[in-house]
């Protein structure tokens, strides 16, 4: 399911599901779509079952405001959990209307092995700011297209590329794959 899913979309789920309450909204700050494009964001995403809609008091989970004027919010799945990386078995709380839980779930990493670092060089630190963003989005299953992440990081293709070779310098495993005529990097591992 991941290999379908735009590097926004990863995004969305990934910080959805690192919310103890699993909403989706706000949307993560290196999400950068509004008004329509955003509707058609998380519309998508409410057609391939990653995301519920719920009752909401406080507009700020709020993607929408239905007939009635009621706030209804967007909340991840056990599918959209699943695809956000998080292991099967994990599922959401039971939400109360303000997007709030009752317990927080167990614990989990998005972060994949990251073995295979250069010999003499600790393991790699993970990066923060939009280095980290990059990361997160060549983590995914299909990676992310040099144009993908120009888009996610607002960088030129060169100062992408640069960065992309900055990762691997630090002991990332990346590598360029193409696959039905994709190019793309992704995060590997080895061992």
């Amino acid at each position: 399911m991941s290999n379908s899913l735009t590097v926004a979309q990863l995004l969305v789920l990934a910080t959805a599901a690192q919310r103890s309450n699993h909403m989706v909204m706000p949307l993560p700050s290196t999400v950068r779509v509004r008004g329509g494009a955003q509707r058609n964001l998380l519309a998508a995403l409410l057609r391939m079952e990653l995301v519920k809609e719920i009752q909401v008091n406080d507009a700020a989970f709020a993607w929408r405001t239905d007939d009635a004027g009621r706030h209804l919010g967007l909340r991840l799945t056990a599918a959209g959990l699943v695809a956000a990386g998080v292991p099967e078995g994990v599922s959401p709380p039971p939400a109360d209307k303000n997007g709030s839980e009752e317990q927080a779930p167990a614990s989990f990493s998005l972060e994949p092995a990251l073995a295979g670092a250069p010999a003499g060089r600790p393991p790699a630190r993970r990066p923060t700011g939009k280095l980290g963003e990059v990361l997160t989005a060549i983590s995914a299953g299909a990676g992310a297209t040099l144009s993908e992440i120009t888009v996610l990081t607002g960088w030129l293709p060169h100062t992408t590329r640069a960065a992309v070779t900055g990762l691997r310098q630090r002991g990332f495993p990346i590598q360029l794959i193409e696959r039905e005529g994709r190019k793309a990097y992704r995060l590997t591992t080895t061992g």
